[in-house]
């Protein structure tokens, strides 16, 4: 819903921004001693790979992801006004994922990159058991940091950092213009990250348990 636009079929970009960073809290509070709460399918390969999470439980996360955001953007498509779910000059569908056109596909993908590895370098830090007393608020913690990364780079690509979010929105509106950047960046950051976050940080210590999306 942060992504619909204003009556001037706008939408502000501190908007976007401070919504989805709330949102990201909200659902480590509610859901993380559950479940984790990690919604992405970059924080569920992170888990994995660093230990978190066993392997078999991957399969589970990634389909109630993908499930998750399909169904999400059902329930705005049906309590939003039609007109209201395209940008002011009706060319793209509301939170669709397209970055901008003044870049190359190259910095594009550059740019997503960036973004997905802060967040995955976020990730692994919060379950490192040496990182245990800075954990305090740890939801409001990444709301703020999904947050700030949307602030900082939506003009660019929208800070997508998360496969699911571009992907439902492009399912629904059937919107593909370079939509691999949101699957490559994002996965491949979490990979080579956590990857290497478990052979030179972690050096065989185990990961903890940890809320985190």
């Amino acid at each position: 819903m942060g992504c619909v636009p204003n009556t001037e079929y706008q939408v502000l970009p501190q908007q976007s921004a401070f919504t989805s960073g709330m949102a990201v809290m909200i659902s480590i509070f509610t859901f993380g001693h559950i479940s984790g709460a990690y919604v992405n399918p970059l924080t569920s390969i992170c888990a994995v790979i660093v230990g978190q999470t066993p392997m078999q439980l991957l399969p589970f996360y990634l389909v109630s992801e993908f499930a998750g955001g399909i169904s999400g953007y059902g329930l705005l498509l049906l309590v939003t006004p039609a007109q209201r779910m395209k940008f002011g000059d009706g060319s793209h569908g509301v939170c669709t994922a397209i970055p901008n056109a003044d870049l190359t596909t190259a910095q594009a993908l550059g740019a997503e990159i960036i973004f997905s590895v802060i967040l995955s370098l976020a990730n692994c830090a919060s379950w490192d058991p040496r990182n245990f007393d800075q954990t305090d608020s740890l939801p409001l913690k990444f709301g703020l940091l999904v947050g700030t990364l949307i602030m900082t780079g939506g003009a660019y690509t929208g800070a997508i950092m998360n496969p699911v979010r571009s992907f439902a929105p492009a399912v629904w509106n059937n919107e593909w213009e370079r939509h691999w950047i949101y699957w490559v960046g994002p996965i491949f950051s979490a990979v080579v990250v956590s990857l290497l976050y478990r052979v030179l940080v972690l050096r065989g210590k185990s990961s903890r348990n940890s809320s985190v999306l």
